[in-house]
């Protein structure tokens, strides 16, 4: 299964995602009543008829789908189906977002009039119908109408800012707090700020470690080292508040988090880095670009008794949830 969203920006912002393990769905099921607020669609729309044109990345084409549809195989890949019902929503709800957004801003992301893909990599990750019955088997049609409810639930909605849908960043761990757009990518968005997240240092994911010789880190990262002995490598480095590594020092070169990121294929740019007289060990927190909802803390706050809406408030502050159909 896949979670994490966005990962570059240019108007449109690229998604990261991240495998997690399933469990068994519960059976209860609890619904919510959003209020009635916001602005109505097309004739077309408010009868259930949306449509999206998506790039679909493994048969190279671009197909027409319904939303509803589409969301649904969306969020299959992006979030655990065993994740609390009321972190589901708020994740569709994030997905559906993003989608119109991409519409609206006219992205093309492929042939023949597409507005977003389903390569994990830039966008929002996708799962076939045919994909989640193998992957669940016997529990699939459980896992679907769970799947369904979260959807049904918040497709006629969307989360808005000054009136428009938001870029609906998300990601699977942070570090403990959410990063900012403007760190992460170079632009202000007044809606993807740092935020508080506590709950994601319980996640099992939450902390791993890579370790490299200093032959392989001088490959990975094209040094120049000259007689300097490893141990003096290291210099100065420095940290947003979040904890997201915004420069390093390695062998009289300069690193960003994220330059280090991709070089060492470390799961987020909160990292630190140690030698232990023989190794670099890089220290990682987090799994993600850290902008916008972290899955695992919603997930959390779930737990803890929020709702759906509470949930998007919290990681998207400044927003509204906005009905968009009659």
């Amino acid at each position: 299964m896949k979670r994490c969203l966005l990962t570059a920006l240019a108007v449109t912002l690229v998604l990261t995602l991240v495998p997690v393990a399933m469990i068994r769905p519960e059976s209860a099921r609890k619904k919510e009543t959003p209020p009635d607020t916001g602005t109505a669609r097309t004739a077309e729309e408010e009868n259930g008829n949306e449509v999206i044109d998506v790039f679909v990345e493994s048969d190279g084409r671009t197909e027409e789908m319904a939303m509803r549809d589409y969301i649904v195989s969306v969020l299959a890949a992006e979030m655990p189906a065993a994740y609390e019902e009321q972190a589901l929503r708020a994740q569709a709800a994030a997905c559906v977002t993003l989608a119109r957004y991409m519409k609206k801003n006219g992205q093309n992301a492929g042939p023949d009039g597409a507005v977003i893909s389903t390569d994990p990599g830039k966008y929002q990750g996708y799962l076939s119908v045919e994909d989640m019955k193998a992957r669940w088997g016997d529990d699939f049609e459980d896992w679907y109408a769970r799947l369904c409810d979260a959807v049904d639930e918040v497709l006629p909605y969307e989360i808005t800012y000054d009136g428009a849908p938001i870029l609906a960043a998300f990601h699977a761990i942070s570090p403990g707090m959410t990063e900012t757009a403007e760190t992460v990518w170079g632009k202000k968005i007044d809606y993807l700020v740092s935020v508080e997240s506590d709950g994601d240092r319980l996640s099992p994911g939450y902390s791993t470690t890579v370790t490299l010789s200093p032959a392989d880190l001088t490959e990975k990262l094209a040094l120049t080292p000259g007689d300097s002995a490893p141990a003096e490598w290291l210099g100065e480095s420095s940290y947003t508040a979040a904890g997201t590594l915004t420069e390093i020092e390695i062998a009289g070169a300069l690193f960003s988090g994220s330059r280090l990121r991709q070089a060492l294929g470390l799961r987020s740019a909160a990292v630190t880095a140690g030698f232990d007289g023989e190794n670099f060990v890089f220290s990682v927190k987090g799994y993600g670009h850290g902008v916008g909802l972290s899955q695992y803390g919603a997930d959390y706050l779930a737990r803890q008794g929020m709702t759906w809406r509470e949930i998007v408030a919290h990681y998207y502050p400044g927003t509204s949830v906005v009905q968009v159909s009659c």
